[in-house]
């Protein structure tokens, strides 16, 4: 029986996993594509110079130079929209792991057979990770190859360290409204407060570029230690994943221990 909640979630999630692959690889596909018009029109680098500082670090990765291959990549797809596809699948799937089956009527039918509660969240915990993982490196894939065929020229490590921080960082939003929805139910209280705590920790990170009040406090958010030390520039920031993974284990923990303790499944 766990084997089968573990391919089951992945089943019912893979018509929607090809599209949302589809979807990521014609976006990433056309940002791509406009590298070449712009590689040597300082326009779009003026341009961002004279943004006030806060939009710059909030939209555009605090990116000077666009038209280097590493500031467009990263201001383009990695500082923002890359996260912010993932995220959504990743609350998305997370949310009705168990909320979303709650509401349905199927979680008792499933917890009615021969599986522990605390299984049943540990194995949808893996199969979230599993459609994260196949995003990312459906992401990473379709960068690499557009960069390569319109010769912007980025090292594949960085681009495969960023990739890993989107992935992780999807990661935890993805466990987080899964673990509310395991705690309490209701998909939409799970897929409020998962957003509500991701934008927030955007906010910090930057914001905390331009505002020095809360600079410091740039390390207490999750998008910091994932994307707020530039991978695709610096590498992989080794303590942000490690503080990510564990950040998400205790997630699926706290779920698994809250969805035995509820009484009823409503």
């Amino acid at each position: 029986m766990p084997t089968d909640v573990l391919s089951q979630a992945l089943r019912e999630r893979r018509r929607s996993l090809l599209w949302w692959t589809l979807g990521l690889v014609l976006l990433i596909a056309v940002t791509v594509a406009f590298y070449p018009s712009i590689r040597d029109d300082p326009a779009l680098s003026d341009y961002a110079k004279d943004l006030p500082e806060s939009l710059r670090a909030l939209f555009a990765g605090g990116e000077l130079d666009l038209a280097s291959p590493t500031g467009y990549l990263n201001s383009q797809i990695f500082a923002l929209t890359a996260p912010l596809v993932l995220l959504i699948f990743a609350i998305g799937a997370g949310s009705g792991a168990v909320a979303g089956e709650e509401e349905r009527g199927t979680l008792d039918l499933v917890l009615a057979h021969p599986v522990r509660r605390r299984d049943y969240v540990i194995l949808r915990s893996l199969a979230l990770a599993v459609l994260i993982a196949a995003l990312a490196a459906t992401l990473l894939s379709a960068v690499a190859l557009g960069s390569w065929l319109v010769d912007l020229e980025i090292a594949f490590g960085r681009l495969l360290a960023a990739s890993v921080s989107v992935a992780l960082l999807a990661m935890f939003f993805g466990s987080l409204a899964l673990t509310a929805g395991a705690i309490r139910p209701g998909r939409a209280q799970a897929i409020a407060v998962s957003a509500g705590i991701a934008v927030v920790a955007w906010l910090l990170d930057g914001l905390g570029q331009a505002v020095d009040a809360l600079d410091a406090w740039r390390p207490l958010s999750l998008y910091y230690q994932a994307l707020g030390q530039s991978p695709l520039r610096e590498g992989a920031p080794w303590s942000g994943w490690a503080i990510l993974a564990a950040a998400s284990l205790v997630l699926v923990v706290v779920g698994a221990i809250g969805l035995e303790r509820r009484d009823t499944l409503q």
